[in-house]
């Protein structure tokens, strides 16, 4: 009987060794199946670069004031004195040297009565382009004090001045481009280290990919009476990042 029960015992130590062993080798076994998975994800890296612009762009129109725009019939001597300053703002526009504007018109506006068109009044389309750099802001204060000069309680015609927008030239935005694909690239390259340190895993990088990801630079416009100051903008750069893990 004694020994019946050193046998039963015997068998059952076999067999809780034996059920340990196997809970052992698929519990150690599932972590090195899982150490060894590779591991591909992506990222979406973005970095930015300070610049100060170093363009401005303003576009001023020359218009009809409200007697004019009313007024249904003008007189030859009327359109006469209207023409000739017109004139005198063209040659205002491009003396400055930073400015343009090709042409302009005086074109009647109609209203409809019972179906007949009736004249209303004059319009006036005159718009001067102007473009500069921080070395010119004084040509462009200088012809919007010469245009206010002229028009100076003129019957007929309106200056309307615009908001001046920063821009950027196409050597600097080209030289903030190149400045950031290489900090987006080096950045990519630095999370391949920190993510094989982390994951205890060989990270490399497989592709960058730039494709529709550039962000050009936002301006805020400055009031009409502003003068340009320089005053850092931002342009940015996204790209998606590939990674492969094991």
């Amino acid at each position: 009987m004694l020994n019946l029960l050193f046998k039963s015992l015997f068998a059952l130590i076999v067999l809780i060794i034996f059920i340990a062993g196997v809970v052992f080798d698929a519990k150690f076994l599932s972590q090195d199946q899982f150490s060894d998975k590779e591991l591909k994800f992506n990222r979406t890296i973005t970095q930015s670069v300070e610049f100060i612009p170093d363009q401005f762009s303003a576009n001023i129109s020359l218009e009809s004031t409200n007697a004019l725009r009313t007024k249904a019939q003008i007189a030859p001597n009327e359109l006469e004195i209207i023409t000739a300053t017109l004139d005198k703002a063209l040659k205002l526009a491009k003396d400055s040297q930073i400015c343009k504007a090709s042409t302009y018109s005086i074109n009647p506006s109609y209203s409809y009565n019972d179906g007949a068109r009736i004249i209303t009044g004059q319009l006036i389309n005159f718009d001067i382009g102007c473009k500069f750099d921080k070395n010119s802001i004084d040509r462009y204060d200088n012809l919007i004090t010469q245009l206010n000069t002229l028009l100076k309680n003129n019957e007929f015609i309106n200056i309307n001045l615009p908001a001046i927008t920063p821009s950027v030239s196409n050597a600097i935005s080209t030289q903030n481009n190149e400045l950031l694909h290489i900090k987006v690239l080096n950045s990519a390259m630095q999370k391949a280290q920190l993510y094989s340190n982390e994951l205890g895993k060989n990270c490399v990088l497989n592709s960058v990919d730039f494709t529709g990801t550039s962000h050009p630079a936002v301006y805020a416009n400055l009031k009409s009476t502003q003068t340009p100051i320089e005053s850092k903008q931002s342009q940015t750069l996204s790209a998606t990042a590939t990674y492969n893990c094991k």
